[in-house]
């Protein structure tokens, strides 16, 4: 990199520029990685942790600690950031004079390495919380030492402050630790200043804040795990300013840390960084808008200013200019054109919205990039983003030639969702004595979050949670005896939703008998109730037995006299369907499989196996996918068992998860069939058929996307039956949302009849991505819930399951590569 700008391809941030829009933030991960490679060769023995508050993007997060550096967090959402960003609870700091009881509750639900103490006070509520836990948590005591640092920008300690146990104090509150039985004391803390920028000063801290713990570490029952001696390096943002000697630094800080080690060779020495680590890797781009002069001063009006860079702006810092330049067509050097001193302001109202005051520079044009540097650190979040209304900006992250959007720009819906009135009474009620699928809606339903409208929110919805508990109860019998479908099917709803899609003139189940107020249902709000059903179970809708894909497939391709035939036992009751196409050697790819329809002493027979077939052993007709030896093409046999029953064998096989399924293997062995059981032999040409029979399939499969997104939410809403896990799964509750919202695209386009392949695909694949997401969160960060709950372990097992109602796995992967190539220049 370049002293003050990550070495990027200007081209880069115009491309960036015109598909995420200005003003954004640029982060360089490459030099995420250097800094922190850096600091590992100057100071090989120190443990190096992230510090949050700099810069909590969770992308950026996410590469320092997969290089290796663990987490420090403030707050409640940097420390969900750090376990998003794959950080154990082991390699989590949590520090702040004024942590919250849930925030401390959550650490230590966690079992973090260390909650930092600030105060006895601190120190008995956490014991507390521990106790009423069953744990002991692992603590570090901040001290605020009697000596200060000199070169530091910011003093924190070695004066009056609300940081940390004053030394005099501290033999107090260790004897105080002592007794309190659910607390451990691990370590020391102590945070001298920030932006440091010479060496000495740090080597100074460091041997000060070593000398303090050799003192207090024999007054302890055990030895410390660490001692973490801050850190608070500092960037140069100014001319004049030089980077911090840190091969001098290491030269000197080195043999201390050995020293002390030596001595005490069970504890480790830490520093935590923020600013060091992100601010380099960072710049911030804001677009000219207009250019004027004034009274002989000369300005760029830019769209993003103090309010999303504050501290370009001099706030928390001395108002001077940090590192700017001005880009034009992928170029940093504008010849032909003599610089002049410029002012940049931002579109505030105010005059104090400068972010560089008196740069030189060539002449800006309007729609000219201006570029600030050593912009990676207290940039977005800590900028009033909301003066105005104008919001936070896109962030983006370039590792290589790869270009990621790792935080979308605020929209205006979103920020009007948030200031939508509620009855307060109702909301705190809802809020103290939750409802689990109320709690997760007070999160992810708000208006404007792109469902208004939709199917996912018809009304008719809100009627099917009274099916929630046979659902859940169905669900756990059918684990047990697959025959436990017959419970639903008695309830009145379940029955009109298990035939639609059956014609009216054969169904005797409408819908408008099943009190959901509606008399018919889109293919839309059919996909809306089959998500919102598998949030209670998707082993039900599974075992249901209504017309599925083979009603879809007879609608498309048979005659009339078929169509009767195979819908007419709905007239009177429940009638299982089946459509068999897998095979054993061949999987569901029915070009390659060996089932045949010929013939045998001058009658037609057919003979195969089939295997993965749902709910055929309690089914009463179906389809069979074959070759048609006389023509050598594919076809559809729709065949009843029971008329020949001694040429059907039929197997239930063992699975593991999703049983409602009841999946067996079907044997035929020259089972009897006649010209009218062959589906589309009345005429309609076989490309006509198969292309119609591959319409169903692909509605079939947002479905599946549905079913996946339900489990999902419903796992969810499971384990918020405890309101405070809710801070570890609001991210998720976001992407089901945001997910759901792809999901109706995908529907709209089915409804225009203009569906994309690789679209259905791809929702489908994010939507089982989700669900599995939702696993590893739950085993990861509650595996004692997952281990005591069986219906949470049962519906986690069953999520594992959705694979094989796509088939092989190579058709989601081909059409994956189509929705990539689709969006490829040809």
């Amino acid at each position: 990199m370049t002293a003050l700008y990550p070495d990027t391809d200007l081209r880069y941030i115009d491309e960036i520029a015109a598909t995420a829009g200005t003003p954004f933030y640029l982060y360089d991960a490459a030099v995420l990685r250097a800094r922190l490679d850096a600091l590992r060769t100057a100071l090989p023995q120190v443990d190096f942790f992230y510090s949050l508050k700099s810069n909590p993007n969770l992308s950026v997060t996410r590469v320092l600690h997969s290089h290796g550096a663990g987490c420090e967090v403030s707050s409640l959402l940097e420390l969900e950031t750090s376990l998003q960003a794959g950080a154990r609870p082991e390699r989590i700091l949590m520090v702040g004079p004024g942590k919250s009881e849930a925030e401390l509750a959550r650490a230590i639900e966690l079992g973090i390495k260390a909650i930092v103490v600030e105060s006895a006070h601190e120190l008995t509520q956490i014991n507390t919380l521990a106790s009423a836990r069953g744990c002991i948590q692992n603590i570090a005591l901040r001290v605020n030492p009697d000596f200060h640092a000199g070169g530091a920008k910011l003093n924190m300690s070695g004066r009056p402050t609300q940081f940390g146990i004053d030394q005099a104090e501290l033999s107090d509150v260790l004897a105080k630790a002592e007794v309190c039985s659910h607390l451990r004391v691990c370590g020391l803390h102590a945070y001298m200043g920030t932006r440091i920028l010479t060496y000495e000063t740090v080597v100074a801290n460091v041997r000060n804040i070593l000398s303090l713990a050799a003192e207090i570490i024999p007054t302890l029952t055990a030895p410390l795990d660490f001692v973490d001696v801050g850190g608070g390096f500092g960037i140069p943002y100014y001319d004049g300013e030089m980077e911090l000697d840190l091969d001098a630094l290491g030269q000197e800080v080195t043999p201390l840390v050995q020293a002390f080690g030596t001595v005490h060779p069970q504890t480790r020495v830490v520093i935590e960084l923020g600013r060091y680590l992100s601010g380099p890797s960072g710049q911030f781009v804001t677009r000219v808008q207009q250019t004027k002069s004034s009274k002989g001063e000369h300005f760029a009006i830019c769209d993003g200013g103090s309010n999303v860079h504050t501290a370009a702006a001099g706030q928390g810092f001395l108002r001077k200019n940090f590192p700017i330049r001005l880009l034009r067509d992928g170029q940093g050097e504008i010849k032909d054109d003599a610089a002049h001193p410029w002012t940049l302001t931002g579109p505030l109202c105010t005059p104090q919205d400068v972010i560089g005051k008196s740069v030189p520079m060539a002449r800006p044009e309007v729609g000219d990039l201006i570029s600030i540097g050593q912009s990676g650190a207290y940039g977005p979040t800590a900028s009033p983003v909301g003066f105005l209304g104008f919001g936070a900006p896109a962030e983006v992250m370039i590792d290589g030639t790869a270009l990621t959007l790792v935080r979308s720009r605020d929209t205006v819906d979103a920020r009007l969702a948030l200031q939508q009135p509620c009855d307060l009474r109702s909301t705190v009620s809802a809020t103290l004595n939750p409802n689990p699928a109320v709690l997760a809606d007070l999160y992810s339903s708000a208006p404007g979050n792109g469902l208004e409208g939709t199917p996912f929110t018809d009304p008719c919805l809100e009627r099917l949670a009274d099916l929630q508990s046979l659902f859940r109860e169905t669900g756990a019998s059918l684990d047990r005896d697959p025959e436990s479908w017959t419970a639903l099917w008695k309830n009145p709803t379940v029955r009109a939703l298990t035939t639609i899609g059956v014609p009216e003139k054969f169904n005797g189940f409408p819908l408008r008998d099943s009190g959901l107020g509606i008399s018919d249902c889109p293919y839309g709000l059919h996909v809306a109730m089959v998500e919102r059903l598998a949030r209670f179970d998707a082993n039900c809708i599974l075992s249901l037995p209504g017309p599925s894909l083979s009603g879809g497939a007879v609608l498309a391709t048979g005659t009339d006299a078929q169509i009767a035939r195979f819908f007419e036992g709905y007239r009177f009751g429940p009638q299982g369907t089946f459509f068999a196409v897998t095979e054993p050697n061949a999987g569901s790819d029915a070009s390659n499989g060996r089932s045949t329809l010929g013939t045998k002493n001058g009658k037609l027979v057919l003979n195969g196996v089939k295997t993965l077939v749902g709910g055929i052993a309690r089914a009463d007709i179906g389809l069979f996918f074959a070759h048609i030896e006389e023509t050598g093409r594919m076809g559809l046999v729709m065949i009843a068992p029971s008329d020949a029953p001694d040429c059907v064998k039929i197997e239930r096989l063992g699975t593991n998860g999703l049983r409602g399924a009841d999946l067996c293997q079907m044997t035929l062995t020259d089972f009897p069939v006649t010209t009218d059981m062959i589906l589309g032999a009345g005429g309609r040409s076989l490309r006509d058929g198969f292309m119609a029979i591959n319409g169903v399939f692909e509605r079939n499969r947002p479905m599946v996307a549905a079913m996946a997104l339900g489990s999902g939410r419903g796992l969810i809403e499971l384990m918020l039956e405890d309101p405070a896990r809710l801070p570890s799964y609001q991210d998720l509750l976001a992407r089901h949302t945001a997910l759901l919202v792809q999901l109706v695209k995908v529907i709209q386009a089915q409804e225009s009849r203009r569906p994309k392949v690789q679209d259905i695909s791809k929702i489908k694949m994010q939507a089982v991505s989700f669900v599995d997401q939702v696993v590893r969160r739950i085993t990861d960060q509650d595996p004692m819930r997952f281990l005591q709950d069986a219906e949470l372990r049962r519906r986690c097992r069953d999520v594992k399951a959705f694979e094989y109602m796509e088939g092989t796995s190579n058709i989601h992967l081909l059409n994956a590569y189509r929705a990539y190539t689709a969006g490829v220049d040809q």
